[in-house]
C-alpha cells in the first residue's frame, strides 16, 4: 500500500471520528502497527486570568521544564477591555503567538496555531491601552518538546 494510499486511510477513519487507534498496514504482507491518533492525551492547557490593576506586563503564564521547549497548539485570548491590545509571545526571541485588538475584538481564538519556543524559552502576556481594571483571560493549549 502506497503512503498517499495510507494517509487517505488515516484521513477518511479520523474524518469519520471512529476509534482514536487506528489499525494501518506496513508493508504487503499484512502486518499491521497501531497509531495512537488522540492528539488531546497528548496535550496540557493553561488557563489563566490576569487582572491588570494588580498586575504589569510582561506577564510569564508558561514556563517549560528544563532543557524542554513549548510547542503551542492553540491560543484563545479574552478581554473585558473597550480599548487596547494584548500580544502573546515567547519572551527571548520575541515569536508572537496572538494578539488581540480589543478595540475590535473582545476574543481572539485561534485553535490551531502551533509555533515552538526556544529551549527553556517562557511565554508571556502584553497588554498596553486596556481600560482601567480590565481582566485578561487566556487559555495555551501545548506540548512540551
Amino acid at each position: 500500500m502506497g503512503l498517499l494510499s495510507i494517509r487517505g486511510l488515516l484521513k477518511e477513519l479520523l474524518n469519520e471520528q471512529k476509534n482514536p487507534s487506528v489499525m494501518v498496514p506496513v508493508d504487503i504482507q499484512g502486518q499491521y502497527i497501531t497509531l495512537d491518533v488522540d492528539t488531546l492525551a497528548t496535550e496540557s492547557a493553561v488557563p489563566i486570568e490576569i487582572d491588570t490593576s494588580t498586575e504589569s506586563p510582561p506577564y510569564t503564564i508558561l514556563t517549560p521544564s528544563p532543557g524542554k521547549k513549548i510547542d503551542t497548539r492553540g491560543v484563545y485570548i479574552f478581554t473585558d477591555s473597550d480599548s487596547g491590545e494584548i500580544t502573546i509571545k515567547f519572551a527571548n526571541s520575541g515569536k508572537v503567538i496572538a494578539k488581540a485588538y480589543v478595540s475590535k475584538f473582545r476574543a481572539t481564538s485561534l485553535p490551531s496555531v502551533r509555533f515552538t519556543g526556544d529551549t527553556n524559552e517562557s511565554l508571556q502576556v502584553e497588554w498596553s491601552g486596556l481600560s482601567t481594571g480590565a481582566k485578561i483571560f487566556v487559555v495555551v493549549r501545548y506540548k512540551e518538546i
